[in-house]
């Protein structure tokens, strides 16, 4: 009687390293493949930048640079970069030559915001002046890469209420900022606040169109619900069961704003 032989699935399968199995590529590709999407993004940003510089801003009297002004600059970028900014308002502009009734004024002060673009000095914007090759490859450079952390409760950012505060110790500070894809990113750990106040509020631009719930971390006993609530109207609200004794970790949590967002 012959033996039964040993399939030769079992040694090949007990042999393939787990880098190289489907299911490794699958887990792969799914954690990735937004990734992609955001560098081919940044890719055609660049390039289409690239193209413009050195086909339209030749010298100012030549071309199609004849025109071609800062505030339309900061119209065309912010509209590939799929901005959605505020309304700005009548005796709060940010730059003195930019009135609230200009079309320009809510994506030149969402990219001033944002860090991509700046004045031109003495709270001036400078709007019909024309893009230069320089200013052009800042606009550029400043588009594709994210903002940096604005961290809440420093200087010239929103302010921690309610008793509200950073864990301290050795964790990450409460901050936020948004990306090139208009996903707003938070970090950090909360304490010292009771629950269902407000910890801080979101500037306009970072807020989502309607009230979001999205689960927190509990980092005293880890059993916890804790549910972070942001508004409308950027108001950051924190909800513990049975109250907000220890740190709460918002490490992680995102959101989209503007077209396709919350």
């Amino acid at each position: 009687m012959k033996k039964k032989s040993t399939p030769h699935s079992t040694s090949e399968n007990a042999s393939t390293p787990k880098a190289f199995t489907s299911g490794a590529f699958q887990r792969f590709n799914d954690l990735t493949w937004r990734s992609h999407l955001r560098v081919l993004f940044g890719l055609f940003v660049m390039l289409a930048g690239v193209f413009l510089a050195f086909v339209s801003f030749g010298p100012a009297t030549t071309g199609f640079a004849q025109g071609t002004t800062r505030e339309q600059m900061t119209l065309a970028l912010a509209q590939a970069l799929a901005i959605n900014p505020p309304a700005c308002v009548a005796g709060q502009e940010m730059f003195n030559d930019v009135p609230a009734s200009s079309p320009f004024c809510p994506y030149i002060e969402e990219l001033s915001r944002r860090g991509i673009t700046g004045g031109c000095g003495s709270g001036n914007f400078c709007p019909g002046d024309p893009v230069t090759r320089q200013q052009m490859a800042v606009f550029l450079v400043k588009g594709i890469f994210p903002e940096p952390f604005h961290i809440v409760g420093t200087a010239g950012e929103p302010a921690f209420q309610n008793g509200w505060t950073n864990f301290g110790s050795d964790t990450a500070t409460v901050g936020f900022y948004m990306d090139t894809t208009n996903v707003v990113h938070l970090k950090g750990s909360l304490v010292a606040g009771a629950s269902g106040t407000v910890a801080f509020t979101l500037p306009a631009g970072y807020r989502p169109s309607a009230k979001l719930a999205m689960p927190a971390a509990d980092e005293e006993t880890l059993s916890k619900v804790i549910v972070l609530t942001i508004l409308s109207n950027g108001e950051v609200r924190v909800f513990c069961e049975g109250g907000c004794a220890g740190a709460v970790g918002i490490d992680g949590l995102s959101f989209r704003v503007g077209p396709g967002g919350a």
